[in-house]
């Protein structure tokens, strides 16, 4: 039997009382491991970075494996939450929120290691993209320029994303604290100040939809172009086993794959420690792992077809090195990744595997290896065996970068449970909202467009459901019935009711638009008008190299697209205030449903008997 409204809302907000002592000594023994590398990295950076295992050829290694691993990692949680979403795959509901999670810790963590490889910490005010009017020019040619614009977007359109779909959940968590603990408890002043005066009214809802569903169109080439300017970091070059054309889709998918494969790691130990078996079901790990066969196979497409192009290129210094990585001393690493990434992943095409818990963690275990060292594999083999044999050079990692490694993994598993004590794991609106989706009846439009702002001097009268068909009928009702001034509350977005009550379109649509339109414009903008500052010749490409400024272009889109879709939500659904609409009652965010409809002084036992129809369990008559 499916849990009710109420059972979900208890089952993700009782996560987050008190945690125990295992909680602590988690947080205290990450927090010692993240510590441990920040000493590692002072050291680092006070005694250079000759204590590192970088040398001539290797100049990249261990961190900028560490910063491409972490990239990918965070790819699943858009994949989840925004592909998943507009392809409307209901199983993701109930891990969508832990990936979006993971998603910026990991975001975070990637954004240490270029720092960290830079080793004069300091320097890195010069590649940060802005106007030249400083006399320094960042250049837009560059992929390691593209990196920082990427990463960055990346970031803070996942942060939005990952906070608006919260804003309903945290709602409910301020209601249920206000109620346990008082309105001026600390825990319940934060709630009401992260959920934004969220009252569940129709109206936010309709904004609110439609907002959602644009951050889920912007993020979705989004999560296509971060992983490929990545990979342009070493395509864009000339060496053997990186100047390749296949790189972009090959990082992308592995880096959905290795996405995927933590979202397991993560949440099969989260679900029994947090008690939230109700919820997360078996076969939402069972989808993941289906998921996770097609990444395995991609990627293993990938790699023959690496090899394929290594072959029949006729490059004698592209085949060497193929050979060199598949036969030589470091073919052990190449052969770690065919069994981890392709061979062990594909174990999942038996059901009794991908629907145990221990095969299930085992092998997202052993995925994450691999693709740590796949990243390892590609840095480390291009520079080693190159174009000249005397230029041919091994590398061996210091405890320095083992030090600093292992305190990149502490640093994000400690954001993540952090996370998950302060915060809902999982999306009740979206698991409440399916529940809602069987309850309501098909209804034909009303016959006059509803308007949804109460006039203050008139009477209303508020009729309290159970259930979402209960409020849809009752608001059909209301609507023939002449009359046509009311609004909604409820705990999920009902898709049926705007349809229903003939709303206008969302003008969140047009700001987003006019956002998207800026950010292009100015993208363009930064990148000519910078390098027409000072018109330098970089890499045989002229000063205003219109190709390579797309990049620039289409991060500006996004960014300032999913800016301005946020500020039309804040300003529409008056996302910027502390307290809820008038007449709202805390059950709204639970499992009630309230329909307040606004009459005349004589109307208002004309009302009361025609929303007896819908039956409703309570009136509320406001004078």
């Amino acid at each position: 039997m499916p849990p009710s409204y109420g059972q979900i809302n208890d089952d993700v907000l009782n996560a987050m009382e008190k945690p125990g002592f295992a909680f602590y000594l988690a947080v205290v023994s990450l927090a010692g491991l993240a510590g441990l590398g920040a000493l590692c990295l002072m050291y680092q950076t006070q005694a250079g970075m000759g204590v590192t295992g970088l040398n001539r050829p290797i100049g990249w290694a261990v961190y900028i494996t560490n910063f491409v691993f972490w990239v990918g990692i965070a790819h699943s949680g858009t994949l989840i939450s925004a592909i998943l979403y507009l392809l409307r795959a209901k199983w993701r509901d109930a891990v969508s929120r832990s990936a979006e999670a993971m998603t910026i810790f990991a975001v975070m963590t990637a954004g240490l290691f270029p720092l960290i490889h830079l080793g004069r910490l300091w320097a890195c005010y010069y590649i940060v993209p802005y106007p030249s009017q400083r006399q320094l020019w960042p250049n837009f040619v560059s992929p390691l320029v593209w990196d920082v614009l990427a990463v960055s977007t990346y970031l803070t359109v996942s942060l939005i994303f990952w906070y608006i779909g919260m804003i309903p959940d945290l709602a409910a968590a301020r209601d249920r604290y206000r109620v346990q603990l008082g309105p001026e408890h600390l825990k319940s002043r934060i709630y009401r100040a992260l959920s934004l005066g969220w009252s569940g009214s129709g109206s936010q809802w309709h904004h609110y939809g439609r907002s959602y569903l644009f951050f889920a169109a912007l993020a979705t080439p989004l999560v296509v172009s971060v992983h490929s300017v990545v990979s342009w970091d070493f395509a864009m070059s000339l060496l053997p086993g990186w100047h390749s054309a296949i790189f972009p889709p090959y990082f992308v998918a592995g880096a959905i794959h290795s996405g995927l494969a933590m979202v397991l790691t993560l949440l099969i130990p989260m679900r029994k420690l947090l008690h939230l078996e109700r919820l997360v079901e078996m076969r939402h790990f069972e989808m993941l792992a289906k998921t996770i066969i097609l990444t395995a196979t991609i990627v293993g497409y990938a790699y023959a077809v690496e090899a394929f192009i290594a072959w029949y290129s006729g490059d004698r210094v592209e085949w060497q090195n193929y050979k060199w990585r598949v036969l030589g001393p470091v073919a052990w690493m190449y052969w770690l990744c065919v069994v981890c990434n392709v061979l062990v992943p594909w174990l999942f095409v038996f059901k009794r595997l991908r629907t145990h818990y221990l095969p299930l963690f085992v092998i997202s275990l052993l995925v994450n290896v691999g693709m740590w060292y796949e990243r390892l594999m590609i840095i480390y083999t291009a520079q080693g065996h190159d174009f000249l044999p005397h230029n041919f050079g091994r590398y061996l990692p210091t405890w320095v970068e083992v030090t600093i490694t292992a305190g990149s993994f502490g640093f994000f598993f400690l954001f993540f449970v952090l996370f998950t004590r302060g915060l809902p794991t999982v999306p009740l609106s979206e698991l409440k909202g399916q529940i809602a989706e069987e309850e309501i009846p098909p209804t034909q439009p009303c016959l006059n467009r509803v308007a949804q702002r109460l006039p203050q001097h008139r009477p209303t009268v508020l009729a309290v459901f159970s259930n979402a068909g209960s409020l849809v009928t009752a608001a059909k009702l209301c609507c023939d019935s002449g009359f046509e001034i009311m609004e909604t509350f409820s705990p999920v977005k009902i898709e049926q009711l705007p349809e229903v009550l003939k709303l206008k379109k969302s003008p969140v649509r047009l700001f987003t638009l006019a956002g998207a339109v800026s950010g292009l414009i100015g993208g363009f903008w930064l990148a000519g008008g910078t390098a027409l500052v000072n018109r330098l010749i970089v890499g045989g490409k002229p000063p205003l190299s219109w190709i390579p400024f797309c990049v620039v272009g289409f991060e500006g889109t996004i960014l300032i697209g999913s800016l301005a879709n946020l500020l039309g939500l804040a300003l529409l659904a008056r996302l910027f205030r502390l307290e809820t609409l008038p007449f709202y009652d805390p059950r709204f965010s639970r499992d009630k449903f309230g329909l307040l409809v606004s009459c005349g002084p004589e109307q208002v036992e004309a009302l009361k008997e025609r929303l007896s129809f819908a039956r409703p369990e309570e009136f509320h008559v406001h004078q």
